[in-house]
C-alpha cells in the first residue's frame, strides 16, 4: 500500500519534470519581446484565472483556511512565484537557457535535501546524497558542452546570481510546501491560494514594465505563454504539490534532474536533433541518480 502511495508521487514528479523541462525554451521565446517580470505576471494572471473558481467555490461552501495557513500560503506564493520567476526569467535572459538549466535544475535537489534536513528533520542519508550528486553530474554532462564560450561579462554574472537565488527559493518552497501538505493534505487547495497570492505580489512589480508590448507578441509566442500558464503553472504546480504530499522533499526534488533530459528528448522528437553520446550518457546518469535517491532508506 505504501509503495503504491509513493509511486503516485513519483509519477507526478516525473510528469512535472517533463512539463517544466520544456518551459525554459518557451520562456526564452517570449523573453525576446517581454520583460522577465511582465512575462511572469501575464503567465500567472492566466493561471490565477484557472484557480480562482476553486477558492470561490470553497468560500461559498463555508470552507475558510486558518489564518496560519493563509500566512504560509502567502509566503509560499512569494517564494515560488513572484520572487522565483523574477529571478529565473532574469537569469535566463542574461545567462542563457543552458546555464540556467545547470544552476536551477542542478542545484535544487541538493539544496532541497539540505533544507528538508534542517527544517523538517528529513534525514539526508549517504545514498540520497550520492544519488543527488550523480544527477548533478549528469546535468553537467548534458549542458556544459553546450554553453562553452559564454561571455563572462557583468550581465552574465548577474544572471548567474539570480539563478542561484532562484534555486534557493525553490528549495525552501518545496520544503515548506511539504510541511503544509502534511498539515492540510489538500494539494489543489494549496496550489490555488499560492498561485493567487503570488500573482497579487507580481502585479505591483510589473508596473514598471511596458504592458503595450503584449500587442507585439506573435501567435507562436502566445502559444508559449499559454503553455507556461496553463500547463506549467496550472498542471505543473498542482502535480508538484501532489508529489510533495506523498514523498519526502529530496526524494521528489531529485526527479527534477529529468528536466534537461525531457528538453533534449523534445528537441529530438520535434526538431529531429539527435542527442550525442555525452548527452545520452548524462541522461542515463541522471536517471540512475534519481532511482538511487528514491530507493534510499529514509
Amino acid at each position: 500500500m505504501a509503495g503504491r502511495f509513493e509511486m503516485g508521487g513519483v509519477a507526478a514528479a516525473v510528469t512535472v519534470a517533463v512539463i517544466w523541462g520544456l518551459s525554459f525554451v518557451a520562456a526564452s521565446v517570449v523573453l525576446t519581446t517581454l520583460s522577465p517580470v511582465l512575462l511572469a505576471t501575464v503567465r500567472f494572471v492566466i493561471a490565477s484565472a484557472l484557480f480562482l473558481p476553486v477558492i470561490l467555490r470553497e468560500l461559498r461552501l463555508g470552507s475558510k483556511p486558518a489564518f496560519s495557513d493563509l500566512k504560509d500560503m502567502a509566503s509560499l506564493g512569494l517564494l515560488s512565484i513572484s520572487v522565483y520567476f523574477w529571478l529565473q526569467y532574469t537569469g535566463v535572459k542574461h545567462a542563457g537557457a543552458g546555464v540556467s538549466s545547470i544552476l536551477v535544475v542542478g542545484f535544487i535537489p541538493i539544496l532541497t535535501g539540505v533544507a528538508s534536513s534542517l527544517l523538517l528533520g528529513e534525514a539526508l542519508s549517504r545514498w540520497k546524497a550520492v544519488g543527488s550528486a550523480a544527477g548533478f553530474v549528469g546535468v553537467a554532462l548534458i549542458t556544459l558542452p553546450k554553453v562553452t564560450g559564454v561571455d563572462l561579462d557583468a550581465g552574465f554574472l548577474f544572471g548567474v546570481g539570480c539563478l542561484l537565488g532562484n534555486a534557493v527559493c525553490w528549495s525552501l518552497y518545496s520544503t515548506l510546501s511539504r510541511r503544509l501538505m502534511q498539515r492540510t493534505g489538500r494539494p489543489l487547495h494549496v496550489t490555488a491560494y499560492v498561485t493567487v497570492f503570488g500573482t497579487l505580489a507580481l502585479l505591483p512589480m510589473s508596473l514598471s514594465s511596458d504592458w503595450a508590448a503584449l500587442r507585439l507578441l506573435s501567435q507562436g509566442q502566445w502559444i508559449s505563454v499559454l503553455y507556461l500558464a496553463v500547463v506549467c503553472s496550472g498542471g505543473g504546480y498542482l502535480l508538484w504539490n501532489y508529489a510533495l504530499s506523498r514523498l519526502e522533499s529530496v526524494r521528489a526534488a531529485v526527479w527534477l534532474y529529468l528536466e534537461p533530459v525531457a528538453a533534449f528528448m523534445g528537441e529530438a522528437l520535434l526538431l529531429g536533433v539527435v542527442p550525442d553520446a555525452l548527452t545520452a550518457g548524462g541522461g542515463l546518469l541522471i536517471m540512475a541518480g534519481a532511482v538511487v535517491t528514491y530507493a534510499a532508506k529514509k
